[in-house]
């Protein structure tokens, strides 16, 4: 079922399908069939159901024969005998019965149930040119971005005409690319609450610029236009201007105000780009400064930026430029706006943009993207991941396991809960664009609906045996004993009531030896029903060698064993049919020193088990089972997730992320994120566009 947003109401529908057809439900969670690709109520099996979630819930139970199912349970009480006997012989009258009723054979396919979904709204911003977006309504023009891009210098500045002792704003394009000029960067929370005030500001500038020998200068308060068209473009050559500035002027009130300067958002680019550094506190001379003697001064978080630090101050401890984006990334995070408006020196004010810190952080990056005020931080940050795909961020990020479980909505991912680190995953799919709610729309993506009404009667095979060959046979032997020892009992009592009339043309012997015969026989064959269920038993026992692929999810925690037994039936023997996951999931523990193979070991069970069955931070405890690598895992999520996509791989491992559908925008949520055998993907289809991990605030 895809769906694009709507405004629902009593007349209005609550989705659309691939056909743009309009569908009305009520706000129950949904799923998209895998059969007919309709949105229908989820039901889900939980081993304690509860009518009180936006799901439905009913009971574990499994669709396997009815036979193979009361075998198996007949099976379990005759090898370990209780006092339900009378139980156990109405069960095996059942068994008995079922043997008569045609059940219907699962078939083996090739491939998991496939995921009918796809995103059919609109791209809020798209990589291709070629693909419409919202953004698109904006009339940005690429050709001035690129001219932008290359220009190296400030759209105005303010120089000082010698001859009339007055200062003028000069945007002569020919003038200020070869103007030397002062850039200078402040905190308005620092000049504003001192009470020195915007013109004892400009004042301060004007009186340092000709100190220093300079007679020109560049300051937001005076060189930032008001259109806003104009003043995206002044943010987005913001780098330039301090890269090119013969140096950097830092305006403080005072000595004790640089605390408040270090915490702004601009400031760490604007320190970290400029080629020299030189500060005025209050009335105080302009002082040389170095990037460290800065740090020192105004990082309250100096430590966790010393590599940043000593990459740019030394050019020595180089980053990867991977590993350098995201520590500056988190380094501008950690600062604030200096207030909520940007204020003109005219005392105007302007609403901030909401996406001020991608902007701040772009200049860093080879390709900047041009602001806009109606973004979001999600969405600005992926349109800049997107203009500089080298390194795949986004990418990369779609299939990491957020630490905290707010960021379990939103695709971009600070650490990883496995301990892996960006570079360590390769991505499978590709961002080509992202929507209304800052959702990644992902191409490439392999993905497999999860099961969650019931354990489904699954196709399996075991190795070969000629025992176990004739053990299936032995049930339907004694039934067909049964009918010849009956027929023969039968036939011999009415030749001895009826001898006088063939005793001419008979053996007198043949009487008897059809009731004894017949007795013996019917003796044999219902001592071989009593142990039919055994037989059955045993028939489906053995090594499963290949099974149909299913993943299987169920609310609640249940173990290997009884996984199997859904799956496959009882069995007479030590084979494990399923095994826990060794480092699947973050509740997965390996077996370490106990055992010299690589496995998951049995205390995973245990732990879940006993765990809280829900958590108001992590969400309800749920199994999902693989029949593919017979593997069972224990995850936390705070609705079923209902589709699993594949999206990258790592340490030998493949990243699946489960996902649950959001049916009025066609989008995906992550619930979490599995390392699963790598291989499995080969057994899933590919699948269409899809809108992962977005949400409506859109902030990081």
């Amino acid at each position: 079922m895809n769906t694009v947003s709507t405004i629902v109401g009593s007349n209005q529908p609550r989705c659309y399908n691939s056909q743009l057809k309009p569908f009305y439900h009520g706000k129950q969670q949904r799923y998209t069939s895998p059969f007919d690709g309709q949105c229908k109520r989820l039901i889900v099996q939980s081993v304690n159901p509860n009518l009180e979630n936006s799901w439905g819930e009913q009971e574990v139970h499994t669709k396997m024969p009815s036979s193979t199912y009361l075998a198996a349970w007949l099976s379990k009480i005759m090898v370990n005998p209780s006092g339900e006997i009378a139980i156990w012989v109405l069960v095996w009258l059942a068994y008995i019965i079922s043997l008569f009723i045609p059940s219907r054979e699962p078939v083996f396919d090739h491939y998991y149930k496939p995921y009918l979904m796809r995103f059919i709204g609109q791209l809020w911003a798209a990589r291709s040119p070629r693909e419409y977006s919202l953004r698109s309504r904006t009339g940005e023009d690429d050709r001035l971005v690129r001219r932008i891009t290359h220009a190296l210098y400030p759209r105005s500045l303010i120089v000082f005409d010698a001859t009339t002792g007055i200062w003028t704003a000069v945007s002569d394009e020919a003038v200020v690319k070869r103007k030397p000029y002062v850039a200078v960067t402040y905190c308005y929370d620092d000049m504003t609450p001192s009470g020195t005030g915007m013109d004892v500001l400009v004042q301060w500038v004007r009186d340092a610029t000709l100190h220093q020998g300079f007679d020109a200068y560049w300051l937001d308060l005076e060189c930032l236009l008001e259109d806003p068209t104009q003043k995206a473009q002044d943010l987005y050559r913001m780098s330039d201007i301090y890269r090119r500035a013969s140096f950097t002027l830092i305006i403080l009130s005072d000595e004790t105000a640089w605390g408040a300067w270090g915490s702004r958002v601009w400031t760490l680019p604007e320190a970290l780009l400029s080629r020299e550094l030189r500060y005025k506190a209050g009335n105080n001379e302009v002082t040389h400064i170095n990037l460290f003697q800065i740090a020192s001064l105004a990082y309250s978080h100096h430590d966790e930026e010393s590599q940043i630090i000593n990459s740019f101050g030394l050019g020595k401890d180089s980053l990867e430029r991977l590993d350098r984006n995201l520590h500056l990334k988190e380094a501008i995070w950690r600062r604030k706006s200096s207030s909520p408006q940007i204020v003109n020196k005219e005392g105007n004010s302007q609403e901030r943009y909401r996406a001020e810190k991608v902007y701040a952080l772009m200049g860093f990056f080879e390709h900047r993207i041009l602001p806009d005020a109606e973004e979001t931080e999600l969405q600005a940050l992926a349109r800049l991941f997107m203009a500089n795909d080298t390194d795949r961020i986004a990418d990369r990020m779609v299939s990491m396991l957020p630490r905290g479980r707010r960021a379990m909505k939103q695709w971009y991912t600070k650490e990883d809960e496995y301990g892996a680190k960006l570079w360590d995953i390769e991505p499978i799919v590709q961002v080509i664009g992202v929507t209304c709610n800052g959702s990644l729309v992902l191409d490439g993506c392999r993905a497999a609906a999860i099961r969650w009404k019931s354990f489904p009667s699954v196709a399996f095979a075991t190795r070969r045996s000629i025992r176990r060959l004739l053990a299936l046979t032995v049930p339907f032997l004694a039934l067909t004993l049964v009918v010849a020892s009956s027929l023969a009992l039968i036939i011999g009592t009415w030749l001895k009531n009826n001898w006088i009339y063939y005793q001419d043309i008979l053996n007198g012997s043949i009487p008897d030896l059809l009731t004894t015969g017949g007795g013996i026989l019917l003796a044999i064959s219902l001592t071989l029903m009593i142990f039919a269920p055994l037989m059955t038993t045993y028939g489906h026992s053995g090594r499963v060698v290949h099974a149909r692929p299913w993943l299987i999810g169920v609310k609640g925690v249940i173990s290997a064993k009884q996984a199997s037994e859904y799956l496959y039936g009882g069995q007479i023997g030590d084979f494990r049919r399923t095994l826990y996951t060794a480092s699947g999931s973050p509740l997965a523990r390996p077996t370490e020193d106990d055992s010299k193979f690589r496995e998951g070991h049995t205390s995973q069970y245990e732990a879940a088990l006993t765990a809280p069955p829900y958590d108001p931070i992590e969400g309800h405890m749920f199994t999902l089972v693989d029949t593919v690598s017979s593997t069972i895992y224990y995850f936390r999520a705070h609705r079923p997730p209902t589709v699993c996509l594949f999206t990258g791989t790592e340490g030998g491992q493949g990243r699946f992320v489960l996902c649950s559908g959001m049916c009025s925008s066609s989008e995906l949520r992550r619930e979490t994120v599995l390392r699963m055998p790598s291989y499995i993907s080969a057994y899933m289809h590919t699948c269409d566009w899809v809108a992962l991990g977005g949400q409506t605030s859109g902030s990081i």
